[in-house]
């Protein structure tokens, strides 16, 4: 009897013990992992991060490297910066990063190598002017909407809702643009000292030929300085060709080889009809501004070097060689081009042309997840805590506290000169601008100014139509030929321009200039119709 209740007491053990090996093994790998921790008695599940809505630690994800390739020339301290963001996505979502900045003059070529030969990228910097929607068209970036609502509720909370009809192709989201202003008006931008020296009137200069008495004056009165400065060699031609002042209701649409617009529409029109740079008034604009300009270059107001060189404009503003120049203009852009330089200089600014909203500039600074990513969702992870976190994006754009800036205020800082990290601005490149740290300048008010601003800038009809070039992308090699063949006419630097003008426009519509004007209006007519507002 005795022996019996032993076996008995034995067979109950073994089944209690059973029992307990099999509630152990429930937690052995096997099942798929959450989003949030599991909680024990000692500890409760973690609370969700206010700013990003996501869990704060998230254990159960397997370690993964967040490549992020952006526009940005490298800094010594880049290394460190890598460091600390480790240690904070460690903690958030077992995650490193690997920090990937490409120079701006070989940005464009080293990522699209990078892209087409498949290498392993997650985030990776695009905008409307780096080809973009062509590299989107193509396959090279992953469409973003579901990984949007499943990992970046907090950037749908403080982006403005018109960004997100930007970078979008037949319906399909493929980037997150960065949180800043929405779009920039156009201003011809003064350095102070010499408005007050000389009681220049600027809000009375509303055009390019207004400034030509000007020009007169300084080029006796100040001689080392240049009047209008053009960097033909890098395309930038001074303002006067994008600008149209005679009717300022055209803006470009469609293609833009070597940065000239082709095709214009007159944004407040009705019926949304496109004109080319054949069509006579067009021609006329044209004629007029190549002829301003050639006569500026031979009364010297234009630096003879226009047609080669490559100088960025802001290296000569710095060296005091620039009294005024033709700029965006957005709430605080005078401070911030004092702060880029140095504070050497203070400007003010007179608002040339009405700020809209058009799909190249909502597209214009971006981060996009690459098709060769291995975990989109751990990178979608990253990217909404770049744009919610601002101990995150401070760190990424103005180092590390102490060592890089000084903070002076809940939320303002005073870069370190030479520190090693901050002179590449990054504050426009990633994530969130509206929650970086304000410097020295900058008015507290300034974010405030900037949701107004985009809140009430003007929103171009054609707002998140992107054009597909597939049927005439032979047309479109061909036009861009000829577009780089005379692109100098604008600079002022070539004889007749005009006789140039008119051998491009013959070139220009026997490459077929005409049917990628009919191929443009076709998908517009379509788009208006689905799409007008």
């Amino acid at each position: 009897m005795r022996q019996k209740k032993t076996v008995m007491l034995m067979l109950a053990m073994l089944l209690v013990l059973s029992v307990f090996l099999q509630a152990c093994s429930s937690s052995n790998g096997n099942e798929k992992p959450t989003n949030k921790p599991a909680a024990t008695n000692a500890e409760k599940t973690p609370e969700p991060d206010k700013a990003t809505n996501a869990p704060s630690a998230e254990p159960e994800l397997a370690p993964y490297e967040v490549s992020i390739v952006y526009f940005g020339t490298p800094q010594e301290d880049d290394a460190l910066i890598e460091e600390k963001l480790n240690e904070f996505f460690k903690e958030k979502i077992n995650a490193t990063v690997s920090l990937q900045p490409i120079a701006p003059s070989d940005y464009k070529s080293r990522t699209e190598l990078m892209m087409n030969t498949g290498e392993k990228i997650d985030l990776v910097f695009g905008a409307s002017w780096l080809n973009f929607f062509g590299n989107a068209s193509k396959g090279a970036y992953l469409e973003l909407d579901d990984l949007l609502e499943k990992y970046g509720q907090g950037i749908k909370k403080l982006i403005n809702p018109l960004y997100l009809e930007a970078p979008r192709l037949k319906g399909k989201l493929y980037a997150v643009p960065t949180n800043k202003e929405i779009t920039q008006g156009k201003a011809f931008t003064y350095r102070k000292d010499i408005v007050d020296k000389y009681n220049i009137p600027i809000d009375s200069i509303n055009k390019v030929i207004d400034l030509e008495p000007w020009y007169e004056k300084f080029k006796k009165e100040e001689p080392g300085m240049i009047n209008q400065y053009i960097n033909g060699g890098s395309g930038n031609f001074g303002g006067g060709l994008v600008m149209y002042e005679t009717n300022s209701n055209f803006r470009p649409i469609g293609p833009t080889p070597a940065k000239t617009p082709l095709f214009l529409i007159d944004y407040k029109s009705l019926d949304m009809t496109i004109k080319s740079v054949l069509d006579p008034e067009i021609v006329e604009l044209n004629k007029n501004e190549i002829e301003m300009f050639r006569r500026f270059y031979e009364k010297g107001y234009i630096n003879s070097d226009a047609g080669t060189s490559t100088t960025d404009v802001g290296d000569l503003r710095r060296q005091g060689k620039i009294w005024m120049q033709t700029a965006p203009w957005k709430p605080g852009a005078d401070i911030e081009a004092q702060i880029a330089d140095n504070n050497k200089y203070e400007y003010v600014s007179h608002v040339v042309e009405e700020p809209i909203v058009t799909t190249d500039l909502a597209a214009g600074s971006m981060l996009a997840i690459s098709r060769t990513s291995k975990d989109p969702e751990r990178a979608m992870m990253v990217l909404n805590y770049l744009h919610t976190d601002p101990y995150v994006i401070n760190l990424f754009v103005n180092g590390i506290e102490g060592k890089h800036y000084k903070k002076i205020g809940e939320n303002r800082i005073e870069p370190i000169a030479d520190s090693g990290y901050g002179k590449t601005a990054l504050f426009w490149v990633i994530g969130n601008q509206m929650i970086n740290y304000l410097k020295p300048g900058q008015p507290d008010d300034l974010y405030i100014n900037w949701e107004k601003f985009n809140n009430e800038a003007t929103r171009f009809p054609l707002m998140g139509f992107v054009f597909d070039d597939t049927k005439v992308k032979n047309e479109l090699t061909q036009i861009t030929a000829v577009v780089t063949e005379y692109k100098l006419i604008y600079t002022g630097a070539v004889k007749d321009p005009t006789k140039l003008l008119e051998e491009r426009n013959k070139k220009l519509k026997a490459a077929g200039l005409e049917k990628v004007q009919e191929e443009l209006q076709s998908q517009i007519n379509v788009w208006w119709a689905e799409n007008k507002k």
